[in-house]
C-alpha cells in the first residue's frame, strides 16, 4: 500500500509542476538579430545578384548596404520598415509566380519556409539595420565609479 500511495504522490506532483509550467506566460519572440540571422540568408541567397560586385549585380540593386536596403526605387523600396506588404523584397520572395519569385530559378538558390518567415518577422518588427562590428569605431567607454577616490592614482586603477 505505501508504494501505491508514494507512486501517487509522484504522478500528482508531476501533473502539479506541468500545469504550473503551463499557466506561465510564453516570452514574446525575440527581436531577429540583423547581423546573425538576416545578413546570412541575404548573403546566401541574395548577394550575388544584389551584393558588392558590380558585374553580377542585377537592377542595380544592393541588399548589403544599408541604403540600398531603405533607399526609394522607381518601383518602391526594398525595405519599409515595419510595413511587409510594402516592402518589395517581401513581395518578391513570397511572390506566387515563379518567374518574379526571388531568387530567380536560375540561382539555384531556394529560400525555405523558416528563413522566408525570419525575413518577414525582421521587416515586421521594424527592421533594425545593424552594422558588422568591425566597422563600427570604438568609443572609450567611461571609468567605473568607487568609493575609495584616494585610492585611485590612475584611470587604470
Amino acid at each position: 500500500m505505501r508504494t501505491g500511495l508514494s507512486g501517487f504522490v509522484v504522478l500528482l506532483c508531476g501533473l502539479l509542476a506541468q500545469s504550473l509550467h503551463a499557466q506561465q506566460p510564453r516570452a514574446a519572440n525575440p527581436p531577429v538579430d540583423f547581423q546573425r540571422v538576416v545578413r546570412p540568408i541575404l548573403s546566401e541567397n541574395c548577394f550575388h545578384c544584389h551584393g558588392p560586385d558590380a558585374n553580377t549585380r542585377m537592377a542595380d540593386l544592393r541588399l548589403d548596404t544599408r541604403e540600398g536596403v531603405f533607399t526609394k526605387r522607381e518601383n518602391g523600396t526594398p525595405v519599409i520598415p515595419g510595413n511587409l506588404e510594402a516592402s518589395l523584397v517581401y513581395q518578391r520572395i513570397t511572390q506566387a509566380d515563379p518567374s518574379l519569385r526571388m531568387p530567380p530559378e536560375s540561382s539555384h538558390k531556394v529560400l525555405t519556409d523558416a528563413q522566408k518567415d525570419i525575413l518577414k518577422r525582421w521587416i515586421t518588427d521594424g527592421a533594425a539595420w545593424k552594422q558588422h562590428w568591425s566597422f563600427v569605431p570604438p568609443s572609450r567607454a567611461s571609468a567605473p565609479a568607487v568609493k575609495k577616490k584616494e585610492w585611485v592614482r590612475n584611470p587604470v586603477d
